[in-house]
């Protein structure tokens, strides 16, 4: 089976309702006790039309610019992306306890194999054990990981991996502690074997988007 390898110079699954071409976006589907998609599902209640019920889609689509414009150690797309696509939930967002919306990049990486999709999220003033990622699978593998880059090269974070017969995903969380910054990288493929989604995360970090400090 080949490996695929993705380095960290050259680093969405596949699923979204408009907006954006070519990309795709973890599904939203709720998860007991998962705040932000109880709100998404809330926030798509039918609409009528006056002739047909349809489903609101609680996501729209943004510019970079405007993804960045409050948004504090914001992940950047990794070099060699295609079909690029940023969108936010505002829905998520809670003044009450300071939470920001939820802000979502798509992208896709070629390489020699193929194709994969990601999806990344960022919350500010997520739960330090709120799930945003917007996946739903039973994970065969668990791993305690530290992104280089991100905190100074002392970010923890956890690397997720289900294995079916169908497809494999994989999934990166970590969660900045100093400021309340919960992130998300996912991705589903056919064969994961040999893909490392760390590395990946660790390509997205943007040191040009710290807080400014005086």
């Amino acid at each position: 089976m080949k490996n695929r390898i993705l380095t960290a110079s050259v680093m969405t699954m596949a699923l979204m309702l408009t907006g954006c071409t070519g990309a795709g976006k973890a599904a939203d589907v709720p998860v007991i006790g998962q705040e932000t998609e109880d709100q998404a599902i809330e926030i798509a209640e039918p609409e009528d039309d006056g002739n047909n019920m349809t489903i609101g889609n609680p996501w729209r689509d943004i510019t970079e610019e405007e993804a960045r414009s409050n948004s504090v150690r914001l992940f950047k797309v990794p070099e060699g992306a295609t079909n690029v696509c940023w969108r936010i939930m505002d829905s998520a967002a809670d003044e009450s306890s300071n939470k920001g919306p939820l802000i979502e990049l798509d992208f896709d990486i070629p390489d020699e194999y193929g194709t994969l999709s990601f999806s990344a999220r960022y919350q500010y003033g997520a739960d330090e054990n709120e799930d945003i990622s917007g996946m739903y699978y039973n994970w065969t593998v668990t791993d305690d990981i530290t992104l280089a880059n991100w905190g100074e090269g002392n970010m923890k974070g956890k690397a997720y991996r289900s294995v079916n017969d169908d497809e494999t995903a994989d999934l990166c969380t970590w969660y900045d502690i100093e400021i309340g910054i919960s992130y998300s990288l996912s991705t589903v493929a056919e064969d994961l074997d040999g893909f490392d989604i760390q590395a990946v995360a660790e390509a997205m970090y943007n040191p040009d988007n710290e807080p400014k400090t005086e």
